[in-house]
């Protein structure tokens, strides 16, 4: 029981987080922290959303 009412507020939990970023209208983004070379133009203090272009 304890098992099936962790899993409903974790879904929950993450369906609401999706809901957000749906009427947020933001995408998800890659980090830098994966490839820092990518995103060199935070770096130079460049806006971040220019790092994905």
């Amino acid at each position: 029981m304890k098992f099936l009412l962790t899993f409903l507020v974790f879904t929950g939990c993450l369906a609401a987080m999706a809901v957000g970023l749906i009427f947020a209208k933001k995408r998800l983004r890659k980090g830098c922290s994966d490839d820092p070379e990518s995103c060199a133009c935070r770096a130079e203090g460049k806006d971040p959303s220019q790092c994905n272009q």
